[in-house]
């Protein structure tokens, strides 16, 4: 929703300060439909609100109908004859809008078009683009006082008459819209026109909407304080009984700041726009940001995953490299006892010896001997280390009893795999002599 900031009715302008809603009349320029436009040109490019809406009233603002099929604004401004009759729909320097088309007396669609003489919303356009704050929308008074209407639900008033100082308006609706405005003190020839406007001011008692005379119609007033100090028919107005309700300036700027942009009456709504940057860039360097965040975060975890793994593979070649240390051991214990064996036969130490030789090849490679005895009755003990990764101790034990040291029962045969220890004892083949 846009903030309305500011409201160039006739040649005042309204803007909203610390005590609510002040105007000031600048001075007149010599084309006096633009006069306010410079005052109000600066204020807006003073204003830090990115989205920001105004009510657009100056002298130099055309109210006309016109007959048109019940087709969107764009559709509108396409049409030929509306082009040839109308050429500020094809302009992109002038505001222009239309009310959304309604039947009128004879079934045909007519719409009103509020258009500039001469190019003016276009500036403020501009100064509020350069000060990097957005003109999202521009409302004549008519359309302003028309959602003020639909605003109230039930109300049967037709007839909007706005009052204000050095400015006065009638506005009418339904079949026969018109907008009609005075700018500057109003004369008696005025006030006599505004009368004629707004109808019999004679005060009878209310009838519904549906006998209501044709100049007796509801109303609602737009004014900043007390009417009657700038109207002169308030009085009579008030007596008539036909004033449904009074709306504060703060009121109307409201409701005119809550109209949907799209609305086909944005006088704004012709301008070529200028492909705002800013929001794009801004999701794009956040995303950046945000994946570059994402990148490092998922660097940092794989780097430490990485390294955890690294270790686990040291640990795990330090303990290979460890058995292999022990299975060399054991290869060379055995080649050592295979050396001290007597190459002459019949001695004691020669028939150990081949026991010895016996027992070698029983012993797989992954189990470190760590004592081995053998007493004269056959009867033999003998301790060792598990090394290796895998060891199948019931095809050791029976690849020992082949070689003639089969395990005893019971305790004969005692393997610990928790600690890698083996411990055989029994009778070797026959006893020693």
């Amino acid at each position: 929703m846009a903030t309305c900031v500011a409201m160039l009715l006739g040649r005042t302008l309204w803007t909203r300060g610390t005590g609510g809603w002040g105007c000031e009349a600048p001075g007149l320029p010599e084309d006096a439909a633009a006069a306010g436009l410079p005052r109000m040109r600066e204020v807006l490019a003073g204003v830090r609100v990115r989205d920001m809406a105004v009510v657009y009233e100056p002298e130099g603002l055309a109210h006309q109908v016109a007959e048109t099929p019940k087709v969107s604004r764009a559709v509108f401004a396409t049409l030929a004859r509306i082009r040839s009759e109308h050429p500020v729909v094809a302009s992109e320097d002038m505001g222009w809008g239309i009310d959304p088309p309604e039947p009128g007396p004879g079934g045909a669609y007519t719409t009103q078009i509020h258009s500039e003489y001469a190019p003016g919303l276009v500036g403020l356009s501009g100064a509020c683009a350069n000060a990097g704050c957005r003109l999202s929308a521009a409302w004549s008074a008519y359309t302003v006082a028309a959602e003020c209407l639909r605003a109230r639900p039930g109300a049967g008033a037709r007839i909007a008459l706005i009052l204000a100082p050095d400015y006065a308006a009638v506005a009418t609706f339904g079949a026969k819209r018109s907008y009609r405005a005075w700018c500057g003190a109003l004369s008696e020839k005025d006030w006599r026109a505004l009368s004629a406007l707004v109808g019999d001011l004679e005060n009878r008692p209310p009838a519904p909407m549906a006998f209501a005379e044709p100049g007796r119609r509801a109303m609602i007033v737009v004014a900043q304080g007390d009417p009657g100090r700038t109207c002169p028919l308030w009085t009579a107005l008030r007596a008539s009984g036909r004033v449904e309700a009074v709306i504060g300036l703060e009121e109307f700027a409201s409701i005119a700041g809550r109209i949907s942009a799209a609305h086909p009456a944005n006088l704004v709504g012709s301008f070529p726009r200028r492909l705002d940057l800013d929001r794009p860039l801004t999701v794009c360097g956040v995303g950046a940001v945000a994946a570059a965040a994402a990148l490092g975060l998922a660097t940092a975890f794989d780097a430490s995953h990485l390294a955890a793994e690294r270790r686990d593979g040291d640990t795990r070649v330090a303990a290979l490299q460890g058995r292999l240390g022990a299975l060399e051991a054991n290869r060379r214990e055995m080649e050592r006892l295979r050396s001290e064996a007597p190459e002459f036969p019949g001695n004691l130490a020669f028939r150990a010896h081949l026991v010895l030789e016996s027992l070698a090849p029983a012993i797989p490679d992954s189990v470190t001997l760590t004592s081995f005895s053998l007493e004269r009755t056959g009867q033999f003990e003998l301790e060792a280390m598990v090394a290796g990764p895998v060891f199948d101790a019931e095809g050791a034990r029976r690849t020992l009893a082949g070689r003639g040291f089969a395990p005893a029962g019971g305790e004969g045969w005692r393997y610990d795999p928790a600690v890698g220890s083996l411990r055989v004892r029994g009778r070797y083949g026959e006893a020693l002599p």
